[in-house]
C-alpha cells in the first residue's frame, strides 16, 4: 500500500501541472516604433491562405537555427541565479525607463496597488539540474505607489523543502518529473527510488487574503499565499515576501479545517461580490473502483475572516486537471480523461522511470466538463459531455447568462497531449530542447505537446447539454487573465507562441475579444519571454476593460528583465512604454494585482 500512496502522490502532483497554449487566427498590425511587429504580422494578413499557420518573424532560417536559439533562451532564463530584493525603488520617468506614449505613460504612472507574482527560482541546484515546475518558488512584488515610482521586492519561497535543499546545495527530493541523480546505473536507481516523490515549493501562484481594506471580527490582515499543485498554501509577509510558514500555522484555526497533509491545487477563486476566497481540495484514490482510480476534489469558501461559509465535494472517475472556473452558481471543472498505466507503476517505484510514465490521457473518451452547484448541497453535480477528447489546462472568462440560461466556457484545450518532457525539460540529458517537446518533425519525431486551440463552449443549464462549440481562430495561446470572476468578461489578455515550430516558450502577448473573436498580438521576438499578462484597471474605470496591462519580460541577450506596458483599449497599437526591473531572473508564472493596497503603509495608500 505504501507504493500505492507514493503513486498516488505522484499522480496528483503531475496531472495536475500545467502548460498550455492555443491555436492560429488573423492578426492586426501595431505601431511603427514596432517595425518587427509590423514585418511579421502584415506578411500574414496578405496571404490568407496562411491563416492558420504559425505567423512569426525570425532571423534564424532553418528549423535547427530556430530550436537551437529557442534551447538558448530559454537556457537563460531557466539557469539563472536569483536575488533576494528588498524595495528597490524604480522611477517611471527616470533612466529605467523607454516611453513610446507620453500621454497614456503619464496616466499609468498615477497607477496605485500592489502586484504579485510569484514563479521560478533557478532550474539549476548544485551540480543538477531540476524540471522547471520542481524548482524552488521566487516571488515578486511590484509596488505602484500613484507618484511615478515602482517598489520592487524579490524574495524565495522558504518552504521546509527549499530550506533543506538550499542549505545543502542539492536535490533532496526526486519529484515526479526530476530525479536526484541519473538512472542509468543500479545505484542510481537505489537513490532515486528511496528518495521522496513529493516537492512542495509553493512556486505557481500568489493571491492576497483577506482583500485589501477588509475590517473583519479576528482583526486578520492581508496575507500573500502561495502554492503549487499537490502541495500546501504558504504564507509569506505582502511587505517583505519573507515566509511566515504554511498557511494553517499562520492561521491557527484552519488546522480544523484542513488537517495535516491536506493538498490543494495551485489555483484558487474569488467571489468579489460576496467576498470570498474559494480553494479547492484534491486528492487521487487509488487503486480506486475496479482498479481504475478516482479523483476526489472539494470546494471550500472561506469569508475575508478565514471561516468557512461553504463545502462541497465530489469524486469521480480518474481524471486530471490543473484550472477550475467559478461562476454564481457553479464551480466548473474539466474532466480530462486518463488512465493509470499499471505496468509502469514497478519501474517508478524502484527508480527506473519518471512518474510521467505511470498515467496517460485516454484519448479514446470524450472530455467532459463538471458543474458543482455552490448554495445547494441537495443539487446534484452535473457532467456535461463533448463531442470529443480534450485535455484543458487554463479557462478564460466563464461565465452565466442568466435570461438565457446558458453557461459560457472559453478554455485552452488540447487535441492530444502526451505527458513527459515539459518545457522541453530532459532529466537525462541535464538540458532543455522547448521547440522538440512542442512539435514534431524538428530534428526528432518526439513531439509530445502540439499546441492547443481555445474552444468557446455554451451549456443549457436547464438540459445540461453542449448547445455549441466554436473553435475561436487565435495564435497559440495559454496563461489567459482577466477581470475577475464570477462575472462575464469581454477581453482576455494571453501569452503567446506562434512559432514555425513548436509553441514555447511564450514570447508573445495576446489580447482576445471573447464575442467577436478578434484578436491583437504582440510579438517581442526570439530573445525574449514573456511571463503572464495582468490587467490594471483605472482608478474609475468605465468597463470592465479599461485600464492598462502589463508583463515581466525577460531578455536573454542583454540578460535583463523590464516591465512591458500597454493601454488596454488601445493594445493593437503597441506598448506605451517600459522600465526596466534589473537583472534578468527566471520565469514569472502567476500573479495577482490589488488596486490601491501598499504593503509598505499600513495596509493602504
Amino acid at each position: 500500500m505504501l507504493h500505492l500512496k507514493v503513486v498516488s502522490q505522484v499522480i496528483i502532483y503531475f496531472a495536475s501541472r500545467h502548460l498550455a497554449a492555443d491555436a492560429f487566427a488573423p492578426l492586426t498590425t501595431a505601431r511603427k516604433r514596432n517595425p518587427r511587429f509590423i514585418k511579421g504580422f502584415a506578411a500574414e494578413l496578405l496571404s490568407l491562405e496562411n491563416v492558420g499557420t504559425a505567423p512569426s518573424e525570425s532571423t534564424h532560417s532553418t528549423p535547427e537555427e530556430r530550436s537551437r536559439k529557442a534551447k538558448e533562451t530559454w537556457s537563460a532564463l531557466a539557469l539563472m541565479p536569483t536575488s533576494n530584493i528588498y524595495r528597490k525603488e524604480i522611477q517611471l520617468n527616470g533612466e529605467a525607463a523607454t516611453i513610446y506614449e507620453r500621454n497614456h505613460w503619464e496616466e499609468f504612472s498615477t497607477i496605485k496597488g500592489t502586484y504579485f507574482i510569484n514563479g521560478l527560482a533557478s532550474c539549476q541546484i548544485g551540480d543538477r539540474l531540476i524540471h522547471p515546475f520542481e524548482a524552488h518558488g521566487f516571488c515578486k512584488s511590484f509596488v505602484f505607489d500613484g507618484r511615478g515610482n515602482v517598489y520592487y521586492t524579490s524574495n524565495i519561497v522558504n518552504t521546509p523543502l527549499t530550506k533543506k535543499e538550499r542549505k545543502r546545495n542539492s536535490i533532496l527530493n526526486r519529484g515526479v518529473m526530476s530525479t536526484v541523480t541519473s538512472m542509468n546505473s543500479l545505484l542510481g536507481n537505489i537513490r532515486n527510488a528511496i528518495s521522496s516523490s513529493e516537492r512542495d515549493t509553493a512556486n505557481l501562484t500568489a493571491d492576497l487574503w483577506p482583500p485589501p481594506f477588509t475590517k473583519n471580527k479576528d482583526g486578520i490582515e492581508p496575507i500573500l499565499i502561495t502554492c503549487t499543485d499537490n502541495g500546501e498554501p504558504y504564507a509569506l509577509d505582502p511587505s517583505t515576501l519573507e515566509t511566515k510558514g504554511r498557511l494553517v500555522d499562520v492561521i491557527p484555526k484552519l488546522a480544523a479545517v484542513f488537517p495535516k497533509g491536506t493538498k490543494f491545487l495551485a489555483h484558487n477563486r474569488f467571489d468579489q461580490e460576496k467576498r470570498r476566497l474559494i480553494m479547492c481540495v484534491y486528492k487521487m484514490i487509488i487503486p480506486g473502483e475496479n482498479f481504475l482510480g478516482n479523483s476526489h476534489m472539494e470546494f471550500v469558501e472561506l469569508d475575508d475572516n478565514f471561516d468557512v461559509v461553504s463545502r462541497r465535494a465530489h469524486t469521480t472517475r480518474f481524471m486530471v486537471f490543473h484550472d477550475w472556473a467559478l461562476t454564481e452558481n457553479y464551480y466548473v471543472v474539466p474532466k480530462n480523461p486518463a488512465y493509470l498505466r499499471w505496468a509502469n507503476i514497478f519501474k517508478f517505484c524502484v527508480g527506473l522511470s519518471l512518474g510521467t510514465d505511470v498515467f496517460a490521457m485516454e484519448e479514446d473518451s470524450n472530455g467532459e466538463f463538471i458543474l458543482i452547484p455552490r448554495h445547494n448541497i441537495s443539487e446534484n453535480v452535473k457532467e456535461v459531455q463533448s463531442d470529443s477528447f480534450f485535455n484543458c489546462f487554463h479557462f478564460g472568462p466563464v461565465y452565466e447568462k442568466a435570461h438565457d440560461n446558458e453557461l459560457v466556457i472559453n478554455g485552452c484545450v488540447f487535441d492530444s497531449y502526451t505527458f513527459g518532457g515539459e518545457m522541453g525539460f530532459d532529466g537525462d540529458k541535464q538540458t532543455f530542447s522547448p521547440i522538440e517537446w512542442g512539435s514534431t518533425g524538428i530534428q526528432t519525431n518526439r513531439g509530445r505537446s502540439p499546441p492547443p486551440r481555445i474552444d468557446q463552449f455554451s451549456i443549457d443549464t436547464k438540459t445540461y447539454t453542449i448547445t455549441s462549440k466554436k473553435r475561436v481562430p487565435c495564435v497559440p495561446v495559454d496563461m489567459p487573465t482577466f477581470n475577475g470572476d464570477a462575472k462575464p468578461c469581454k477581453h482576455s489578455y494571453f501569452l503567446g507562441a506562434s512559432r514555425p515550430e513548436g509553441w514555447f516558450p511564450f514570447k508573445q502577448v495576446v489580447k482576445l475579444n471573447c464575442d467577436t473573436f478578434e484578436s491583437s498580438v504582440y510579438d517581442a521576438g526570439d530573445d525574449q519571454v514573456v511571463s503572464e499578462p495582468i490587467f490594471l484597471p483605472r482608478s474609475n474605470p468605465n468597463g470592465e476593460d479599461d485600464g492598462f496591462v502589463i508583463s515581466i519580460v525577460h531578455n536573454a541577450k542583454n540578460k535583463r528583465a523590464k516591465i512591458l506596458v500597454w493601454e488596454s483599449q488601445s493594445f493593437e497599437n503597441g506598448p506605451i512604454g517600459e522600465c526596466v526591473i534589473g537583472d534578468l531572473i527566471p520565469w514569472c508564472v502567476h500573479g495577482s494585482f490589488y488596486p490601491g493596497f501598499n504593503p509598505f503603509t499600513t495596509f493602504n495608500c
